[in-house]
């Protein structure tokens, strides 16, 4: 009788391996022997080292023989540029120009030169008044001219009679005397008929007013005028005054009034000057001419007076800006060494194209 024997499932058989033999083998590194130093090769030699690679390269500088040097660049441009066209400055308008008129008489009133509205005066008793003290002003002024008159004869003879020399405040007198003169005469025909538009004037025409019938706020916005066309003269004509020092002289040092033939050279010195640039070229050229021999004049009578340190800072401005040197924030010593470098330049000689020589290679 057999008896059957239940084998377990196959997942429950064990399966067993031989056991493996695992071989295991030391490895040696041979260390190589030091190796002796040639004899030849001296101990502080350096060794190369390899260049870095630059993960944020900077611009490749060109080599020298490629680059142009300071000295090669040329003078002229090779487009030329725009020459500017300054126009007139723009008018104020009548409105604005009666305000800084009130203003005018205002400050003459602070000052005492006008007399000002009693208190509680009504506004036509305001009007009033103060038609009547500026119709003063105007008189005394007049009158003033008139007088000088007497003065100026009085030092007329004593220099004919051989006496003391003429100064330079003399001289200076009697050429504002000499304006004046030919201006008094159209100033009465306008005080008489429209004395109203008189502070008009000083601010829309004030070439027409005598010296002695402007109030001390007019005399410094004209004068201020004066100064800032100056400064922009100087800027907006540089291409003309470059071409002037550019244009062959007859001698060293020296520019005549014939080199101002190109258009726009005249109008260009009249602004630089701070005279008139209304009209032609001839009577621009004439005007220069005229302030030139005026400057040769003064700067002799600088030298004779010996006044380089004597003249006041608004005496020194008046005397540079006659003279074309833009005094723009400039100390006092800086105007004392202008003026000064200009009377030794100039010397003794009255040449008129000397003077405009210094005048244009000073800028």
């Amino acid at each position: 009788m057999f008896h059957h024997v239940r084998r377990p499932p196959p997942s429950w058989r064990l399966v067993t391996s031989p056991p493996v033999l695992l071989h295991a083998r030391f490895l040696s590194t041979p260390v190589p022997t030091p190796k002796t130093r040639p004899s030849n090769i001296p101990l502080n030699s350096t060794i190369p080292k390899h260049n870095k690679l630059d993960l944020r390269p900077a611009p490749i500088k060109p080599n020298k023989s490629s680059t142009v040097s300071a000295t090669h660049i040329p003078l002229k441009a090779t487009v030329p540029l725009p020459k500017p066209s300054p126009g007139p400055a723009p008018l104020p308008s009548l409105s604005a120009s009666k305000k800084e008129a009130q203003r005018d008489i205002e400050d003459a009133e602070a000052h005492g030169i006008l007399k000002p509205p009693p208190e509680g005066a009504n506004w036509a008793q305001r009007t009033l008044h103060k038609a009547i003290q500026i119709a003063k002003f105007y008189y005394n002024g007049v009158k003033l001219i008139f007088i000088r008159r007497k003065e100026i004869n009085l030092i007329r003879a004593r220099i004919k009679a051989g006496g003391s020399l003429l100064t330079r405040a003399e001289y200076r007198l009697i050429r504002t005397q000499k304006s004046d003169i030919n201006k008094v005469v159209p100033f009465l025909f306008i005080a008489l008929l429209l004395e109203e538009i008189i502070p008009l004037i000083a601010i829309y025409a004030p070439f027409m007013l005598p010296s002695t019938c402007i109030l001390p706020s007019q005399r410094e916005r004209i004068e201020t005028k004066r100064a800032d066309k100056a400064t922009a003269f100087s800027l907006e004509y540089r291409h003309i005054y470059n071409q002037l020092k550019q244009a062959e002289p007859p001698a060293p040092g020296l520019l005549p009034l014939e080199a101002l033939t190109q258009p726009g050279a005249t109008t260009a010195i009249c602004g630089l000057l701070r005279i008139s640039t209304v009209g032609i070229d001839a009577l621009r050229i004439r005007r220069i001419k005229n302030h030139l021999r005026f400057i040769a004049e003064d700067d002799k009578l600088l030298i004779q007076d010996q006044l380089l340190d004597k003249l006041s800072p608004k005496d020194l401005e008046d005397a540079l800006g006659e003279r074309g040197i833009i005094t723009r924030d400039l100390t006092l010593k800086a105007m004392q060494s202008r003026l000064k470098w200009w009377l030794e330049s100039v010397g003794d000689s009255k040449s008129e194209a000397r003077r405009l020589h210094l005048l244009v290679n000073r800028l």
